[in-house]
């Protein structure tokens, strides 16, 4: 035993070099085997590639023809829509593959989809067919020019010939509810809070600001309505109770000319005292008082940049105090915040209700509770009868280059217009 490792240790590296040379001639033979028993499935093809420089040069896929000079000619029947059968990729001697058939059907569809006589036909239809829905009634000028217009705690009255007459439309009526206009915080869809005695909702034709005579009264296009289409007209009321009990009518309408103010004999039946008016407002009261005072020279105007409205309650038991609370009162807060009706209504007890008051609502385009603040002075006037609402968010969003660059406050000439709008409510 000890002469056999003697013996591998004189000839261990002869040993292993025979045992590497016989592992690798092993694989090598195993390689061999394996290759031959394998079947190649996979076929090599030969290509052919042209030189790009011996192809002829490609023109231009298509004639370049000025846009101005074009002139679009309607698709001859039969010429559009389908792939031709008899010749081509797609003819009915190729049996064709499932993805040819699908190529097939998907250039069939898109060619069908450019169709234009039939897309000039099915425009033209959905045309013809929106004008006849949107078309007016037959509608026919009224001669009388001269109309007699009176206003009060109702409303805003006017005589059916100071308009034009847009035909017999059904009339219902709704509330600031859930079940009428599912919510119930009173703006409408042209984010004017509604108002009693002058608030509809009207067909899409009719713009946001229309104003029709219905049963002698104005009313303005302020709301729209899922199911108020055509000749409805959907009349807002404070109550739902009110609304229930308006039920469902039919009444001519009239479209409110505009002219009829020029030449008309307005009537207020609670006229302001123009020699006795108190004003308390913010910084839009500050910006119009030069204004205001060419107009109402007597005023007494008490304005401040910044001013919540819950500062109004000191300010008008100090004229009070002073004997400066006037019998007609201009309230111009709400700019700088919204407030609660109950605050609100606060402030309005204080003043009494002896008082003729005006409350003028506020707008701004950059001002995000203006529509919060509005609902809450909208139901106000509405609670209270000596309190008329001043619309200057219609003025505003009617004349949005009024205001400066802050969406806020107001140019030169919106001043002039905030306090001629203030002026022709109370005069």
């Amino acid at each position: 035993m000890k002469k056999f490792g003697k013996f591998l240790k004189k000839r261990f590296k002869a040993i292993f070099s025979v045992l590497v040379i016989a592992a690798l001639v092993f694989a090598c033979l195993h390689s061999v085997i394996e290759d031959r028993r394998k079947v190649t499935k996979d076929m090599g093809r030969m290509i052919a590639l042209t030189p790009l420089y011996d192809e002829p040069k490609m023109g231009e896929l298509y004639a370049r023809v000025p846009y101005d000079s074009v002139s679009v000619t309607d698709v001859a029947a039969g010429s559009s829509g389908f792939v031709n059968d008899n010749v081509g990729a797609y003819s009915d001697g190729k049996t064709l593959t499932e993805q040819e058939k699908k190529d097939k059907a998907a250039l069939e569809a898109l060619l069908e989809s450019n169709d234009r006589e039939k897309l000039a036909v099915s425009k033209g239809d959905e045309a013809r067919d929106r004008s006849s829905r949107h078309e007016l009634n037959q509608i026919k000028e009224v001669g009388n020019t001269t109309v007699s217009v009176t206003q009060n705690s109702m409303g805003v009255f006017a005589d059916n010939s100071s308009g034009t007459y847009l035909g017999q439309f059904i009339l219902t009526g709704y509330c600031p509810c859930v079940i009428c206009c599912g919510k119930t915080n009173g703006i409408t869809a042209s984010g004017r809070p509604a108002t009693a005695n002058h608030t509809i909702a009207a067909d899409k034709r009719y713009a946001f600001g229309t104003q029709m005579i219905i049963n002698g009264k104005v009313y303005t296009v302020d709301d729209r309505g899922g199911a108020i289409t055509g000749n409805h007209i959907d009349i807002f009321f404070n109550t739902h109770a009110e609304a229930l009990a308006f039920g469902k009518r039919t009444a001519d309408v009239y479209l409110y000319n505009g002219k009829a103010p020029t030449t008309a004999t307005v009537v207020n039946n609670n006229p302001a005292d123009l020699s006795s008016v108190s004003m308390i407002g913010d910084s839009l009261m500050v910006g119009a008082t030069t204004n205001l005072r060419a107009l109402v020279p007597n005023a007494n105007i008490d304005g401040k940049v910044g001013r919540q409205m819950v500062a109004g309650f000191d300010i008008v038991n100090q004229m009070k105090q002073s004997g400066t609370l006037g019998n007609t009162v201009v309230i111009e807060l709400g700019t700088n915040g919204p407030f609660s009706e109950a605050d609100g209504q606060k402030l309005i007890d204080s003043i009494g209700s002896d008082k003729r008051i005006f409350w003028v609502n506020t707008y701004g385009p950059k001002l995000n509770w203006y529509g919060e603040v509005n609902n809450v002075i909208s139901k106000l006037c509405n609670a209270n009868s000596n309190v008329t609402l001043i619309d200057w968010q219609s003025k505003g969003m009617a004349n949005e280059g009024l205001f400066s660059g802050d969406g806020i406050h107001l140019t030169s000439a919106g001043y002039q217009t905030f306090a001629q709008n203030i002026y022709d409510a109370i005069k």
